[in-house]
């Protein structure tokens, strides 16, 4: 059967994914970023509560089902609405298995409200399903360019050798990544058969594809410069005659794109009145186009690319292969994947968070990345590099399977890692002793924040205030003075390390008949704007009547934005009445 390695290699390959997804079914998946990208379903369909202004519903939904310790997916909108953070894209991939869910939810004895097992279970194999397409698609591409012997080398390659193993089966099915993997793929394959024959049916998918993957991921939008930039061997001045002789067919993409991707358009403009709205509006994170993190990116050891995902190096240096053998392909592959490298490195959270293996933002461009890594493994087996080239290759996916069986085991801090640890738990199968105390330091999800072992750090006093300045040294807050005075104190000015401890501490004055208590804030600002903005206030059930009750909290740093962000602390008077505070006093634990 011709083709028949490369085929058996896709089956063989989809049942890996289907087994280890299916060993580790969760009814538990729709899940912190996951619950944003799906909350649109429910929120239509179900509660018809596009604003989700009814919020009985969804506070339902966080005390049955616990999704995410805080609604960070959600944003102010207007009169009261609330905003989706992410767009709609992942929301149109669940939606077919939603609808399969919902149908079974009632006859199989569950709640149908949009969380209950068989949701959670129809999404997660429907996602796995659309991956597998991907893999189907991806197997076409190869056949374009490869035998179908390199075809099947270049899918376990891609697979085994990289984070896809990771994402597409045991943690990330649900995320976008895997299912942008599938879309690019199917625009890889439009894009070819366009070129190769045009007709309006490729020219609608190519639309309709890129206008997915955009409403997937905006910034993702930058795909449109695959077809654009593609040219068969004969160059671009043929591609632009091509394109001139159907006109009709750009139309059509076009319109498709359009369409495609109008949903986010039509939500944002029922919701907030706006036909375009910018929805990351914490100042603590955004694009940092300006001082991209893109050496953070690659060579980190807390999340870098090329670091744990080695054979990202043979894909990128794969280029230079490109550029001398199929020029044609090197500009829009080369082109797409350093606008994608810039792009998604400039994101303040350049390590994407936790529970993902590697560079996740970079297996979408696995399906175009694969090329200039065929065309280097041919150019170094044809030469009497076979040998080395196989060994490398082979030391390659073994070291990846590994390390992603040490991510799953929990061996691989999730999002904490550094070099040190690293070293220690390179090739291991437990980490040594006391290893932990390498990784960097730990961040809590919860917002409740405890200084423990305060011998690792160095203690001084960074600001204090006794309000000697003042009548009877106390300051006194009242309506007219809501706030007190208080540090304001850079980054650069706290640490040069990636974290510190602060410890702030007042006193009030607690009378009879005092009935409400002023807050103590704590927050960083990024030019201007506060972010890690934490509160707390004095418990005035068991305070001390008459006397000077005093308060206490500690406050981890945030991942700062820029060491030029500066942290302020003070006492707000927020519910109104006359207080006396005293001694504001901040603590700064610098680690040793």
């Amino acid at each position: 059967m011709p083709r028949s390695r490369s085929l058996l290699t896709v089956w063989a390959l989809c049942a890996i994914l289907f087994a280890l997804r299916w060993v580790q079914t969760s009814t538990r998946t729709l899940t912190w970023d996951v619950f944003g990208y799906y909350l649109y379903i429910p929120a239509l369909v179900i509660h018809n509560d596009a604003g989700l202004r009814d919020r009985a519903w969804l506070d339902e939904v966080m005390a049955t089902y616990d999704p995410s310790s805080t609604l960070y997916q959600l944003v102010d909108g207007p009169d009261g609405s609330k905003v989706i953070k992410y767009s709609s894209g992942m929301a149109v991939a669940y939606a077919p298995w939603f609808l399969v869910a919902h149908l079974l939810a009632k006859p199989l004895g569950f709640p149908a409200d949009g969380f209950s097992p068989p949701y959670q279970i129809a999404i997660t194999y429907g996602l796995l399903a659309w991956l597998l397409v991907g893999l189907f698609l991806f197997r076409r591409v190869l056949l374009h360019y490869f035998s179908d012997g390199w075809a099947a080398v270049l899918l376990v390659l891609v697979m085994l050798g990289t984070n896809f193993l990771h994402l597409a089966a045991l943690d990330g099915t649900l995320l976008t990544h895997p299912f942008l993997f599938t879309l690019y793929a199917g625009l890889l394959l439009a894009t070819i058969r366009w070129h190769e024959k045009p007709s309006w049916q490729a020219a609608i998918a190519i639309g309709a594809t890129a206008g997915w993957i955009t409403l997937v991921r905006p910034n993702e939008g930058v795909c449109v410069l695959l077809p654009l930039l593609w040219a068969n061997s004969d160059g671009l001045a043929a591609k632009w005659r091509l394109v001139r002789a159907h006109v009709l067919h750009v139309v059509l993409a076009a319109i498709a794109f359009v369409l495609m991707a109008s949903p986010q358009l039509l939500y944002w403009k029922s919701v907030t009145g706006q036909w375009l709205f910018y929805s990351y509006i914490n100042p603590g994170e955004g694009f940092d186009f300006a001082s991209p993190y893109t050496w953070d990116y690659l060579f980190s050891w807390r999340k870098g690319w090329f670091i744990y995902t080695p054979l990202a190096l043979l894909m990128v240096g794969g280029l230079l292969v490109l550029w001398q053998r199929a020029r044609n392909l090197f500009w829009p592959i080369t082109a797409l994947f350093a606008i994608n490298l810039y792009i998604t490195s400039s994101w303040t959270c350049w390590w994407y968070a936790g529970g993902s293996f590697s560079a996740r933002s970079m297996m979408p461009m696995y399906a175009l990345l694969a090329l200039p890594l065929g065309f280097l493994l041919k150019e170094l087996t044809s030469s009497r590099w076979q040998k080395p080239a196989f060994a490398l290759l082979g030391v390659v996916v073994a070291l990846n399977l590994f390390q992603t069986w040490q991510w799953s085991a929990n061996i691989l801090s999730k999002d904490r890692m550094t070099g040190a640890y690293y070293a220690a738990v390179f090739g291991r199968t437990s980490p040594p002793a006391n290893a932990e105390e390498l990784l960097l330091v730990q961040r809590s999800i919860t917002g409740e924040e405890q200084l423990v072992d305060e011998s690792r750090y160095t203690r001084h006093i960074a600001y204090r205030n006794t309000f000697d300045d003042q009548p009877d040294s106390v300051f006194i807050l009242a309506d007219e003075v809501p706030f007190s005075p208080g540090p304001d104190i850079a980054y650069r000015e706290l640490t040069g390390k990636d974290h510190a401890w602060l410890r702030v501490s007042a006193r009030l004055w607690v009378t009879d008949s005092t009935s409400t208590a002023p807050l103590i804030v704590c927050a960083f600002h990024h030019e201007g704007l506060s972010y890690k903005y934490v509160t707390r206030t004095w418990d005035l059930s068991t305070a001390n009547p008459n006397a000077w009750n005093g308060m206490r909290f500690d406050y981890l740093t945030p991942e700062v934005r820029s060491v030029q962000d500066n942290v302020k602390v003070y006492l707000w008077n927020r519910d109104g009445g006359a207080h006396r505070v005293d001694d504001l006093q901040v603590e700064l634990f610098d680690p040793q």
